[in-house]
């Protein structure tokens, strides 16, 4: 299934950072909505944005971050996979920042949803805004060191 999902999303075609799109937002947002789509006309249950996300982030980690491509510019942008685990882990970071503006976006995203398995793409999209405010131009992968 994930094979197939990730085939219908264009994925196994990515062989470097000259195949993201020049909006590396926009085009993951892409990548995540066909595999939206494709589950919902082909009556896939259980695929919503946030697994969808976890699919699309994952792929793009394991072929691009941990294939030599990390210091690239577009690769900087790509979001972290987002689950529970690293939820935690900005938990704890954002108990010592609680009046940063990425402690109070995070703590706005996980009150409207806090678990990764339902997001839809406007939950999504306020944890990686969060994530853009805390990591304040450093690669979005990094995060991942909070990861527990």
């Amino acid at each position: 299934m994930a094979q197939q999902l990730i085939e219908v999303a264009g994925l196994e075609n990515v062989r470097g950072p000259d195949d993201i799109g020049a909006d590396v937002d926009a085009w993951l947002q892409e990548k995540m909505r066909l595999i939206v789509d494709y589950a919902g006309q082909n009556q896939i249950p259980g695929i919503n944005y946030g697994r969808a996300q976890k699919l699309v982030n994952i792929y793009l980690k394991t072929k691009l971050i941990c294939g030599g491509f990390e210091t690239h510019p577009k690769v900087s942008l790509l979001h972290p996979p987002l689950d529970r685990e690293l939820f935690d882990g900005l938990r704890r970071v954002f108990r010592e920042q609680k009046t940063s503006d990425a402690a109070a976006a995070f703590a706005d995203a996980q009150k409207a949803c806090s678990s990764w398995t339902n997001f839809e793409l406007q939950d999504y999209l306020a944890h990686i805004r969060a994530i853009k405010l805390f990591m304040d131009g450093r690669p979005l992968w990094m995060v991942e060191e909070h990861w527990r």
